[in-house]
């Protein structure tokens, strides 16, 4: 997952909205989010080549998102793939602070990553690269895409802007942040980051929505965790074309039982 927008505790009635997309090459084979049977509990897609997921959450409210970082050190040969951080969450039992801290100690066996991880109380971001690589969250709107923590690049900004517009119109129903996610405008060449893969690499991959023939947003996930412990998982699947092949809409109430 390549762009995660997020509010948390900044709405009355939604504690934690996400709205995130996952890009990736189309070849990679894929299955649109669904309950798990092993981690049980747990609603997410699955990336079948890694065994891991991008983007998940539980029955007990429980929130994970991952993103790749680029032009960072490259991963080990033997690197774990990310997406197992986001399933190893939900495979124990701990909250988001006991993770985090797992992670922050562990994190160099995995590929370079963002990992955003929430409970009920308290979210939390962990990271591999960058000079910021362990922090809770306090209450706020960001965005986090493939750079490191508290990078300015254009379409970090462009959708904190806009769910943080979102937000304080009290406009935040599932049309609206899929609207934001498809946005599909270029940054101009000179705000563009420098992540040592050149100009028009970096312009391909500022929208916020990507459209490419063998790489591009393959899906656009909005969660909204609600005050009544009420969970919405809504998740659009996108072709090479950029033309919608599936839709998920779940919901459910949160429990506070652990899985046995």
């Amino acid at each position: 997952m390549c762009l995660i927008a997020f509010a948390w505790q900044r709405h009355p009635r939604w504690p934690l909205l996400v709205a995130a997309n996952r890009d990736e090459f189309h070849a990679r084979p894929t299955r649109s989010a669904t309950w798990w049977r092993h981690p049980r509990g747990l609603f997410a897609g699955l990336d079948e080549r890694g065994g891991g997921s991008w983007c998940g959450v539980d029955r007990r409210g429980r929130f994970a998102a991952v993103t790749n970082v680029r032009g960072s050190t490259p991963a080990a040969a033997d690197a774990r793939s990310r997406g197992l951080l986001v399933r190893g969450y939900f495979e124990q039992t701990a909250g988001a602070a006991v993770w985090a801290r797992h992670i922050h100690a562990e994190g160099a066996a995995f590929g370079p990553f963002n990992l955003l991880v929430g409970d009920r109380d308290a979210l939390w971001f962990v990271s591999n690269r960058g000079p910021v690589r362990h922090r809770p969250l306090r209450p706020g709107i960001h965005a986090i895409s493939n750079g490191h923590w508290g990078d300015h690049w254009p379409k970090t900004e462009r959708a904190q802007s806009q769910l943080g517009e979102c937000v304080a119109a009290d406009d935040v129903e599932p049309p609206t942040l899929f609207e934001l996610l498809a946005d599909t405008d270029g940054a101009p060449d000179a705000a563009l980051p420098d992540t040592g893969i050149g100009t028009e690499r970096e312009r391909f991959l500022s929208p916020l929505f990507i459209a490419g023939a063998a790489y591009g947003t393959r899906a656009s996930t909005v969660i909204r965790r609600c005050v009544d412990d009420r969970i919405e998982f809504h998740e659009r699947s996108f072709d090479a074309t950029g033309t919608v092949t599936d839709r998920v809409d779940e919901h459910w109430t949160m429990t506070r039982e652990t899985p046995t």
